[in-house]
C-alpha cells in the first residue's frame, strides 16, 4: 500500500492528536466518592472526539476509513460500581470505524498504531499477533483520561477495525445526581 502524502493534513492531525490526548478528554479519576463530580460533555462533542481519535489511528495504520461497514456509535447510561444508574443525562460512548486492507498488512499496520499509541501516553493492555492467520488485536488504555481503545481484525477478512470507548459524561447544565 502506497505511503500516505499529506503535507498539509499531518501537521493538522498531529496538533488535534496533541490536543485530544492533553486536554481533549477531561480526566476522572478513581476513587472512593460516588459522588465526586463527573466530567462535561455533549454527546455531539463525545462523539466529534472519537471521531477524530479514531481517524488518528487509521493515519498512523497508514490507511483509510472506510463507509462500507459504516461507522458504529453506541451510546449508554453509565453504570456505578454499585449498579447504580443515574436519571441526570450522564453516558458513555463506544465508536468504531473499519477500515479495508489486506490481511497480510493488518499486523504490521497495527504495530504502527501500538508505537504511536505508547508514544502518547496510551497503555497497552493486551497486543496480540496471530501470524498464521494473519490477524492482530491490541487494547489499549488510557490511564489519564480514563478511555480505552482496540485496534483489531475482524471479520470479513480485509477489515481492520479502530474503536474508542470514552469514560462516563455529564451532559453541560445537567445537574449531577447524588448517591
Amino acid at each position: 500500500m502506497p505511503k500516505l502524502r499529506l503535507p498539509l493534513f499531518r501537521p493538522t492531525l498531529l496538533a488535534v492528536l496533541a490536543v485530544l490526548l492533553t486536554g481533549g478528554c477531561v480526566s476522572q479519576q478513581p476513587d472512593d466518592d460516588l459522588n465526586k463530580p463527573l466530567p462535561r460533555k455533549s454527546r455531539a462533542d463525545a462523539l466529534a472526539w472519537a471521531k477524530q481519535y479514531t481517524a488518528a489511528m487509521a493515519h498512523y495504520a497508514e490507511t483509510k476509513i472506510s463507509n462500507d461497514p459504516a461507522p458504529r456509535e453506541s451510546f449508554e447510561e453509565c453504570i456505578g460500581r454499585n449498579d447504580e444508574v443515574a436519571d441526570d443525562g450522564r453516558f458513555t460512548l463506544t465508536y468504531a470505524v473499519y477500515a479495508h486492507l489486506p490481511q497480510k498488512d493488518h499486523i504490521e499496520a497495527v504495530r504502527k498504531v501500538r508505537t504511536a499509541l505508547k508514544q502518547h501516553g496510551v497503555e497497552i493492555t493486551s497486543y496480540e499477533e496471530r501470524p498464521a492467520r494473519p490477524e492482530v488485536l491490541l487494547h489499549g488504555f488510557h490511564n489519564k483520561e480514563h478511555f480505552s481503545l482496540i485496534a483489531d481484525s475482524v471479520k470479513p477478512p480485509n477489515l481492520l477495525r479502530f474503536s474508542v470507548s470514552t469514560p462516563c459524561f455529564l451532559p453541560p447544565g445537567a445537574k449531577q445526581q447524588k448517591f
